[in-house]
């Protein structure tokens, strides 16, 4: 069995690898040792070609996941059930008129990946049904019942020697970097999904180029009627360069644009400009991953003047326990003045808010985290993190945020600059190769930016078991 937990650096390998940006080679597919892929990555990234070979089917549900077609086409087939139980002692720091919730979450997946013409062209399908019991503060991103999550073909040009051309059409998960601003939203309970094409170029030693246009999908009540969000337009170019070095370099330009806006005090068109560069690699015991990133633009007749420091840096330890020592360090610029023409707090675009708990009080925005994190496997099959965060506002005149940048109510007016200190521990736990346990708890100890507006302190249990085949 695998080590289980998911993270920061496993996560940057498994990008370097190229899980996180296309298919996997078939050299060094780690499928082969464990499989399926772990809760997290897209299911589009499987590559089972190696079971071709009958001596590699030893996982009962081999014959499931790959069939040959042809002796140029196969079929992979694959599936998720996940269940979540959640309870929240008072909600948004107690700002949100609740004193608790506590709600069951369902998620169920299947998947078909056809690829025919030695793998010229591609057809994805995926459905999901998403649904959430008792949740006093249901959200968009909590239940969309019956839906096409993704829905894309792919048209491959092999062009060179290990070298690649990808045009994808169609409903697609995007994924970038460490995630951390353009992730696949896997904690919430419907995941993100765009409409749209991305052209994908892969290059031996590691080079990749992505562009792409796209809108967002509408998470609506109902079955089969999630449609195009026409009001956010998603367009962006995001290029790997390995240097011959442990440094490696991501460098990328997004826009989005959003319709009817709210924020800071403004509201109408928006169009942001993201640029750029994440620096990441592992030396010996050694990995980091850092993204800094200045934004520009407009929101109504206000200049958009916004940027963020956000990484990790750590060290792994040899030995039993298989652990590692980090340090995480957000600082992420908010407003400085209300009423004028400039806009200071920084879009955390679409982030992987689980960074900072699955409890989903906070976002990077506005914000300034520091606080070690430590990772550690007693067994193969058991990994736990706990970490230690303390939280400010980067500038007082600005409010602290919720996702989607929704301002805590009474903040924005609210004095002191310490929003609190964040206690989380992470365990999962690996049962079998297709079924995972997670457990969350975090408890955050409500600073005076909160407290002066009426916040308490918040505590959370999230309880999780994933079927994964």
């Amino acid at each position: 069995m695998r080590s289980v937990l998911l993270t920061n650096s496993a996560l940057s390998c498994l990008l370097m690898l190229g899980l996180g940006t296309g298919v996997a080679s078939a050299a060094g597919n780690p499928l082969e040792t464990s499989r399926p892929t772990p809760p997290g990555p897209p299911r589009w990234t499987d590559d089972y070609r190696f079971l071709d070979d009958p001596a590699k089917r030893t996982d009962p549900f081999d014959t499931l996941r790959y069939q040959r077609l042809s002796d140029t086409a196969w079929m992979q087939l694959g599936g998720e059930f996940r269940y979540r139980a959640d309870y929240l002692d008072r909600p948004g720091y107690g700002l949100k008129g609740l004193n608790r919730d506590d709600y069951l979450q369902q998620r169920l997946m299947l998947h078909a990946d056809v690829h025919l013409f030695d793998d010229r062209v591609r057809s994805f399908v995926q459905l999901a049904n998403t649904r959430t019991w008792g949740k006093d503060t249901l959200a968009p991103v909590d239940e969309s019942r019956t839906e096409v999550s993704q829905a894309f073909m792919d048209f491959n040009l092999d062009f060179a020697p290990g070298s690649r051309l990808t045009t994808r059409i169609g409903r697609q998960e995007l994924g970038f970097g460490d995630l951390v601003f353009t992730g696949y939203r896997e904690a919430p309970n419907v995941r993100q999904s765009f409409d749209g094409v991305r052209l994908s170029l892969r290059r031996p030693g590691g080079y990749m180029f992505d562009a792409f246009a796209v809108k967002g999908v509408h998470n609506d009540p109902d079955s089969f009627d999630d449609g195009t969000d026409n009001a956010l337009r998603f367009y962006g170019l995001y290029s790997t360069l390995p240097t011959g070095t442990p440094l490696w370099i991501d460098v990328y330009a997004f826009d989005v644009e959003r319709d009817d806006r709210s924020l800071d005090g403004l509201f109408g068109d928006e169009k942001r400009y993201t640029w750029g560069t994440r620096l990441f690699g592992k030396y010996g015991a050694w990995d980091w991953s850092w993204n800094l990133m200045y934004q520009t633009g407009h929101l109504a007749d206000a200049d958009i003047d916004a940027w963020a420091i956000s990484g990790t840096s750590g060290y792994g330890f040899t030995g039993p326990l298989r652990s590692r020592l980090g340090i995480r360090l957000d600082v992420i610029s908010g407003d400085d003045r209300r009423g004028d023409d400039r806009v200071g707090t920084f879009d955390p675009l679409f982030p992987r808010n689980s960074l900072w708990g699955k409890a989903n009080l906070t976002t990077p925005a506005n914000l300034v985290l520091f606080g070690p994190t430590y990772s550690f496997s007693p067994r193969p099959w058991l990994q736990i993190e706990p970490s230690i965060s303390s939280l400010w506002r980067q500038n007082n005149h600005d409010a602290v945020y919720y996702p989607n940048l929704i301002a805590a109510p009474g903040t924005t007016t609210s004095s002191g600059s310490h929003i609190g200190m964040m206690y989380k521990t992470d365990v999962r736990w690996n049962a079998s190769r297709n079924l995972t346990f997670d457990l969350e708890y975090l408890y955050f100890d409500s600073g005076a930016a909160l407290r002066d507006a009426g916040g308490r302190d918040s505590q959370f249990v999230s309880v999780q078991g994933v079927f994964r085949f």
